[in-house]
């Protein structure tokens, strides 16, 4: 059995055992673990101090856990040991210290490397035999695709914020249009981040295989943009429509002002396997440090989900939570962000069955005018915090929307889940973008987001579109008014099409609400602790800003971001400091949006200090997608690597 050939190797100088946590948590670093195709996998392992086994957790991301994630990861990984597990933190193949190329996400030898390390990790002298995984997005969706290949010892999974469709649900393309805001972002860092060195000292055969790495690693966001629909590619990591393929326990974590929302909720209702689900107010960070808040202390919580269902002799007790935990939001001024956000928090044990529904028809005939630069204030898709996840005052793009609005609300009316739209559409063709954002509309007038979807459509003539908007939980307060705003742009989420033109809407905008489940009741998160990132001895700064810019001469409009970090430990020697600027701009000739970003670090440590810099640039022609990206690696300060990436891609309806 190829289960029983798998090896823990040791490389020479590996770093020496730390203790952390006073003591009580022992992490041994670089342990190597020889994947079916001899590739060395890099791990960190965190276990008690002690003698005796315990069930133990996987976490599996590309984010480098010898620098830019260490801080964090003993933070998380100390907590979890001291509630009862091992931990075992690996960086993916290619990434990190671990060898291998990283050629892209989810590669089909990265998720069986998963099943691999949990068979090693379940015949370690500390482990019970008994593993679970979690993580948090790209680590969401690791253990979503490493519970669909079923290895032996895995017992229970807990994603958070992370997707079962990675072509309907994920930052690349929504609604069949390409996600603009996201190519200066994510994609570009990545390439900075697989161009860092490995752990190792600095020789002519480590330069050697680290310029290796830099020269195979391929430019990933070029393949994203050339999948422009769904098929094989988007279908590889996707569990749906194959929900069955999930047979242990999976604790759900989403939130409202994350792109992966729809996706969680989804999971809920389709899994037969036994599931849990936390549904709150935050955007892409852990809800133990989630913004907006209120916070939620969801390691403790996955800690005694784990332990009920690695089943082992001592650990918790179940604790009773109603299966379903969730925020129902309620308004706030939306002329600046909130720290903390208005709502209540509700449960229930039998949703998503008796879920009562609100229909409504809004308003009549209207014409979305061919404005490509709305969208600019409803935030970012899949937005970092803290700012750029809030949701602020739509005034400015409703201005440029078709806007359909009800009666002041004689009684309240709430939401969870996905609300459906209906539209009767005219329009000329042959494509067209429809952008519809529901929102609480103040009796002071002011327009806040609720929550909001588009679609990359064929038409010529009329038709109806029936839309499902992305899942969320929210109330309106008797006297506020229920709008939907219908544009041809959502700017700089959604790349526009070549050409846009007015879109009638011809008869009132019909929508559709679930609601509360029958038996939702109030809902008192425990007093956990909420765990921070904090080391002893550690540094972290860090800073950001999310400008909307408006160009009143030119018309143009879009976005212009900033952000800086620095982490480290002094005692150990490493530093990495953080750098990224984004730039989206489009003014309403479709061919002029561009975007751009530029994505720094600098990784000091002894022996070497590594300076990494990334340039991308896109544009479009009405038949071509343009990326022009730039690396350049400096090793102690000379020039080291540099690559360039010239594409053009043809553009097939995006």
């Amino acid at each position: 059995m190829f289960a029983a050939r798998l090896l823990a190797s040791r490389r020479m100088n590996r770093p020496t055992p730390l203790t952390l946590g006073g003591g009580n948590v022992l992490l041994e670093r670089d342990v190597g673990v020889i994947a079916r195709d001899g590739v060395r996998l890099s791990v960190d392992v965190y276990r008690p101090n002690r003698p005796g086994r315990v069930p133990a957790i996987l976490e599996h991301i590309p984010y480098r856990k010898d620098d830019l994630r260490a801080i964090e990861d003993r933070s998380q990984n100390c907590f979890l040991v001291n509630a009862g597990f091992a931990c075992v933190r690996l960086d993916v193949r290619g990434t990190g210290s671990s060898q291998g190329v990283a050629r892209d996400e989810y590669t089909e030898v990265e998720q069986h490397d998963g099943v691999d390390v949990v068979a090693w990790m379940a015949e370690q002298p500390w482990c019970t035999g008994s593993v679970a995984s979690w993580g948090v997005s790209y680590g969401g969706f690791s253990c979503i695709q490493l519970a669909a290949l079923r290895p032996p010892a895995l017992r229970a999974i807990a994603p958070v914020y992370a997707t079962d469709d990675r072509y309907t649900d994920d930052m690349h393309f929504h609604g069949g249009a390409l996600n603009a805001s996201s190519l200066p972002g994510y994609p570009t860092e990545m390439i900075a981040m697989n161009a860092l060195p490995p752990l190792g000292e600095r020789d002519e055969e480590f330069d050697r295989g680290w310029r290796r790495r830099i020269e195979e690693t391929p430019a990933w966001v070029l393949d994203w943009i050339r999948e422009q629909h769904d098929g094989p590619y988007w279908r590889n990591g996707s569990l749906r429509p194959d929900f069955d393929r999930i047979t242990c326990a999976v604790l759900i974590c989403a939130g409202w002002r994350d792109g992966y929302r729809t996706a969680a909720l989804r999971m809920a209702r389709n899994l037969e396997a036994p599931w849990e689900l936390l549904a709150g107010p935050w955007a892409h960070k852990l809800p133990d440090r989630g913004v907006p808040g209120p916070r939620y202390p969801f390691l403790a919580e996955m800690a005694r989900f784990f332990h009920h269902h690695l089943g082992e002799a001592g650990g918790e007790a179940p604790s009773g939570r109603p299966r379903t935990v969730f925020f129902i939001g309620a308004p706030d001024t939306p002329v600046r962000p909130h720290a903390v956000v208005s709502g209540e928090w509700l449960s229930s044990q039998r949703w998503p069955e008796d879920v009562d529904r609100t229909r409504l028809a809004l308003g009549g005939p209207a014409v979305a005018p061919a404005r490509v630069t709305t969208g600019v204030m409803t935030g970012q898709w899949c937005p970092p915090p803290p700012a750029t996840g809030q949701f602020l005052d739509q005034s400015r793009d409703d201005a440029q929307s078709a806007v359909f609005e009800s009666e002041p609300l004689v009684a309240p009316v709430a939401l969870f889940g996905e609300p459906i739209v209906r539209l009767r559409l005219r329009h000329p063709g042959p494509r067209t973008l429809v952008s519809v954002k529901l929102q609480n509309v103040a009796p002071d007038g002011s327009s806040q987001p609720v929550t909001s979807a588009a679609a990359n459509i064929e038409i010529a003539g009329e038709i109806t579109l029936e839309l499902p908007l992305m899942a969320v939980g929210w109330r309106f307060p008797a006297g506020h008014r229920i709008r939907a705003a219908v544009a041809v742009a959502d700017w700089p989420n959604l790349w526009p099409l070549p050409a846009v033109a007015p879109l009638e809407i011809t008869a009132p905008v019909e929508l559709e609400l679930p609601g509360l489940p029958a038996d939702a009741a109030a809902f008192e998160p425990a007093d956990g602790p909420l765990v921070e990132i904090a080391q002893p001895g550690a540094e972290t700064e860090a800073s950001s800003r999310w400008d909307v810019v408006a160009h009143v001469l030119t018309g143009e409009a879009g976005i212009v971001t900033e952000m800086r970090s620095r982490e480290s430990i002094p005692a150990e020697g490493w530093s990495v400091e953080e750098s990224a600027q984004r730039w989206a701009m489009t003014g309403d000739d479709p061919l002029g949006a561009a975007v751009s970003g530029t994505w720094r670090y600098r990784l000091t440590r002894p022996g070497l200090t590594a300076d990494v810099q990334v340039e991308t640039r896109f544009e479009a022609t009405a038949d071509e997608f343009v990326a022009d990206l730039r690396l350049r690696v400096e090793a102690d300060g000379a020039p080291f690597a540099e690559r360039t990436w010239k594409e053009r891609i043809p553009r097939r309806g995006v």
